[in-house]
C-alpha cells in the first residue's frame, strides 16, 4: 500500500518549526529595518568594521573605523551612505585606518533640518569632525557629493591631505550635463525626490549600469533614508547648486597627487567630467570603467581597489602618509 506524504502524521516539534520558519519570513517584509539593521551589522563585521558614534558641537556623526595604517577617510554621496563602501572596505583596512561617515543629513547621523547643505558648510563640518577624532593627515577618498566636499576640504586645507581619490565627482560646472541633470534642470525629473519605493527603485536603476542584488529589507532600509530628505530636498539641491563653489575653482591647478575613476556609463555625472579634472589637476591619474554607472565602489569593487592600489603604491602613499601623520601627533 502506497503512503502519501500527507498521510504522515505532523509531530509538535516540525509543526513549531513549520510556524517559526513561517513567521521568520513573514518578518522579512513585515520588520524590514529591524532585518536591514542585523545585515548591516553582519556586513560591517565581516569588513573588520565597528559602528561608532561622536557628538561634534550639535551636530551628531554616526561612522564606521576599522584597520591599521595610514587613515583613509572615505565620503558618500547624496542619500546614501557609509555602508556603500563596504565592498571595498574589506580588503582596504589590512593597509589603512578607514574612516567612513554617514555625513550629517543623511544615514545615521544628525537629520537633514536646519543643517546647512553648502559645500563650503559640509567641508566645516568634516574639517571638525576630524578635529574631534585626532586626525591631522589622512588620505581623502569621495564618489559623488562626497567627492565635491573632498575637493573643498583639500582645496582649503593641502597640507592635511596627502593625496585625492575622487570617483565620478558631483560639481563640475563645465563638464557636459549628464542626462539627469539635463532634465533636472529642465523641470522635468527629480530623481531624489523619493515618496514611495516605485520612486526609490527608479533611482537605484538610475545610478547603476548594472545594479546589484539587493535584499527587500536593505531596500526598504535605503527608501527610508533616502525619503526623509523629501522635506529639505528643494532647499539642500538649491544650496548644492546654486551657492556652493564649482569644483574647477576648487581644484585648479592643486598639486596633491589625485585619483580619479569614473564609470563609462554614468548618467548622473558625465563622464566628461575626467577630461575636464585632468585639465585641472597636474599630477592625476586617470581611470574609467566600462559598463560601470556612478557608484563604481558598489558597481565594481575589484577594479576601483586595483586603480587605488596601483596608484598608491606609484606614489608611495603608504610610507608618505605614515611619516606625516606620526610627525602630526
Amino acid at each position: 500500500m502506497e503512503i502519501s506524504v500527507y498521510d504522515t502524521p505532523m509531530t509538535a516539534p516540525t509543526l513549531y518549526l513549520i510556524a517559526a520558519l513561517l513567521g521568520l519570513l513573514a518578518s522579512w517584509y513585515l520588520l524590514p529595518l529591524r532585518w536591514a539593521a542585523l545585515l548591516s551589522s553582519l556586513a560591517r563585521r565581516m569588513a573588520g568594521l565597528k559602528s561608532k558614534q561622536c557628538q561634534v558641537g550639535e551636530v551628531h556623526w554616526q561612522y564606521l573605523e576599522g584597520g591599521r595604517g595610514p587613515t583613509l577617510v572615505l565620503l558618500h554621496g547624496m542619500a546614501a551612505e557609509a555602508d556603500h563602501w563596504l565592498a571595498i572596505a574589506a580588503r582596504l583596512r589590512s593597509d589603512y585606518r578607514l574612516l567612513i561617515p554617514d555625513l550629517p543629513g543623511f544615514g545615521g547621523s544628525t537629520p537633514p533640518q536646519e543643517l546647512d547643505f553648502r559645500i563650503q558648510a559640509q567641508s566645516q563640518r568634516l574639517e571638525a569632525w576630524l578635529d574631534q577624532l585626532g586626525v591631522h593627515a589622512c588620505l581623502l577618498a569621495g564618489n559623488s557629493m562626497g567627492a565635491w566636499i573632498a575637493a573643498d576640504f583639500s582645496a582649503r586645507h593641502p597640507d592635511r591631505v596627502r593625496a585625492l581619490w575622487l570617483q565620478d565627482a558631483f560639481g563640475l560646472h563645465s563638464a557636459r550635463q549628464s542626462a539627469i541633470m539635463r532634465d533636472f534642470v529642465a523641470g522635468q525629473d527629480n530623481p531624489f525626490l523619493i515618496r514611495n519605493m516605485t520612486d526609490y527603485r527608479r533611482l537605484v536603476k538610475q545610478m547603476f549600469h548594472r545594479a546589484p542584488p539587493l535584499p527587500y529589507p536593505l531596500q526598504r532600509a535605503g527608501f527610508v533614508n533616502a525619503a526623509r530628505l523629501a522635506p529639505e530636498l528643494e532647499r539642500m539641491q538649491a544650496e548644492l547648486l546654486e551657492q556652493s563653489t564649482p569644483v574647477e575653482t576648487l581644484l585648479s591647478g592643486l598639486q596633491l597627487p589625485t585619483l580619479i575613476e569614473w564609470g563609462e556609463e554614468d548618467r548622473a555625472t558625465d563622464p566628461d567630467g575626467v577630461r575636464v579634472l585632468s585639465e585641472l589637476l597636474p599630477n592625476c591619474q586617470c581611470v574609467t570603467h566600462a559598463r560601470v554607472g556612478h557608484l563604481p565602489m558598489l558597481e565594481a569593487p575589484g577594479p576601483c581597489l586595483r586603480a587605488w592600489q596601483s596608484f598608491a603604491t606609484e606614489h608611495k602613499l603608504m610610507a608618505d602618509v605614515t611619516a606625516s601623520h606620526d610627525s602630526a601627533t
